[in-house]
């Protein structure tokens, strides 16, 4: 003898309320969750180019000689000039701007680091790539002193 659903007391229209009470849970926690994966892997781009900038300015004043980085925003990537360094950001974030730096014909900007701890400076604008206006955070780093600061 199978069982059915209503020999457990279950209902054709109870059945379909706790499978409507499900998609409705589903539709609201998928894009959360989605925005929550945006939101870390915004900051977690942010945090690693400002993590390479330190390590750069380290290096330049612990060699004493010029240090730089590559930056590229049609690649979304950054790269040192040893290339000991590299990262390729993830497709939910982006390099949207760069103010400072040294613009290069390919549209890379450098970042200079030199061996009395100043740089070049520059600010650069990390945003996720569905939702620009709310989910950015922008990185700048001191010309003076080589400090980086994540706003």
């Amino acid at each position: 003898m199978t069982r059915t659903a209503a020999s457990h007391g279950f209902t054709f229209i109870e059945m379909m309320v706790v499978l409507a009470i499900i998609g409705l849970a589903a539709a609201v926690v998928v894009p959360a969750i989605d925005a929550g994966l945006d939101s870390r892997e915004v900051r977690r781009a942010t945090l690693q180019i400002a993590a390479t900038m330190r390590h750069m300015r380290t290096e330049a004043v612990a060699t004493g000689k010029l240090r730089r980085m590559r930056i590229s925003p049609s690649q979304n990537a950054i790269e040192t000039d040893d290339h000991s360094r590299w990262a390729q950001l993830t497709d939910r974030a982006l390099i949207e701007r760069i103010d400072g730096g040294s613009m290069s014909g390919d549209g890379t900007v450098d970042v200079l680091f030199y061996a009395n701890g100043s740089t070049s400076g520059a600010d650069v604008v990390i945003t996720s790539r569905r939702d620009r206006s709310s989910n950015r955070y922008t990185l700048h780093l001191d010309p003076l002193v080589g400090n980086t600061r994540v706003d």
